[in-house]
């Protein structure tokens, strides 16, 4: 089976399948993956070498742990293709304060694969409607985005409910300069509300925070209709290093937007390895059958047991133009199994995040306008 073929049959489960057969097509795609990066990357190939692995080696789930790890850093400092540069279609990075940046790469085929699940993910959670929504998006509008990735990825959320209209939080001043005012955003929810039409949100919650805060101060309330509904990726911090407690936020939207929290949803993920960890109505971030997790003790690194917080590892085979496919990260996460929302397959808890400065990415670079 080829690489292609073997992620066609991955790709044809449901998002949150669980069980044997998921875990057999699984395997089955990283293992040709996982030649195929051996075989165009150079770099990829040396790192298998000095592990003494070979692909031939994962006969169980549980072998993924043997699996060749690669650090998320490193796509900050190297450029690894397993493609030759004509077939990129897309570059997107996550540009910290700092001035580093991370990439990812993507062909044709993982592109189309990265949407794919991402919009399978989406129905799966019950989140795609016929129905038209207005989308007030707290994200980059396309003339200030770049090849930002966050961008790329809040614009997708914005194609599973018909748009009446998108207002994009963050756009362009008369010089060009990206800027970001709630009183706008204030307005378009006005206009919004006098629709009668759902209302879905989608961005960074920093943003949304600084609104709600906004309407709170103001004492102003709107119950927008059922259907409505947060996806909200980027970070939980907002301007001055403020925590913004996740209960905190949900019970406010609920409050000033009428959306329940049941209906706010969190999105986990980061540029260098591409898959969406969305929430489910009980609040937890599920791992889809396109990717694998597992935990690693700071320090050792060894393999940790379900519930045992450590630094998340990440596998997903979808991407043949790079090889990030399994990518140490640097939070601290819990992986767990069950669900009150009755998904199968892991959760994941995400406790924190190991560095600070050096991994800043595209939300820190973001609430640098909340500062203004």
């Amino acid at each position: 089976m080829s690489a292609i073929a073997s992620l066609d049959a991955l790709f044809e489960l449901d998002a949150f399948a669980a069980g044997a057969e998921a875990d057999r097509r699984f395997l089955a795609a990283v293992r040709e993956v996982c030649a195929h990066h051996i075989a165009h990357c150079p770099t990829y190939r040396r790192l298998c070498e000095q592990e003494g692995f070979a692909p031939e080696r994962l006969t169980r789930i549980d072998d993924l742990v043997e699996l060749p790890w690669i650090m998320v850093n490193v796509f900050k400092r190297h450029r690894l293709l397993s493609v030759p540069e004509r077939e990129l279609v897309a570059t997107f990075t996550s540009s910290g304060t700092s001035g580093q940046q991370s990439q990812i790469a993507w062909d044709q085929g993982s592109m189309a694969r990265q949407d794919a699940m991402r919009a399978a993910i989406v129905r799966g959670l019950g989140l795609e409607s016929s129905e038209p929504a207005n989308y007030l998006v707290f994200a980059y509008a396309p003339e200030v985005a770049g090849g930002k990735g966050a961008a790329h990825a809040h614009s997708r959320y914005t194609a599973f409910a018909p748009a009446a209209e998108r207002f994009f939080a963050i756009h362009a001043d008369a010089e060009g300069a990206a800027v970001f005012r709630v009183e706008e955003c204030l307005e378009q929810l006005a206009r919004f509300a006098a629709s009668g039409l759902a209302l879905r949100v989608i961005g960074f919650p920093a943003f949304a925070w600084r609104m709600l805060r906004e309407m709170a101060a103001r004492e102003l309330r709107i119950a927008f209709p059922p259907g409505s509904l947060m996806i909200l990726a980027g970070g939980w911090k907002a301007a001055q290093d403020e925590a913004v407690p996740r209960a905190r936020f949900a019970a406010v939207a609920a409050e000033h937007l009428g959306i329940p929290p049941e209906a706010q949803h969190d999105v986990y993920g980061f540029v260098e390895h591409g898959v969406p960890y969305m929430t489910c109505e009980a609040g937890r971030f599920h791992v889809p059958v396109y990717a694998r997790a597992l935990t690693r003790r700071p320090g050792g690194l060894e393999p940790l047991g379900r519930g045992e917080p450590g630094l998340l590892q990440v596998i997903s085979p979808y991407n043949l133009a790079q090889p990030a496919l399994s990518v140490l990260a640097t939070d601290y996460a819990i992986v767990d199994q069950g669900c009150p929302c009755g998904r199968g397959g892991h959760t994941l808890d995400i406790i924190g995040r190991a560095g600070v400065a050096k991994h800043q990415g595209c939300a820190i670079t973001a609430a640098e306008l909340l500062k203004s």
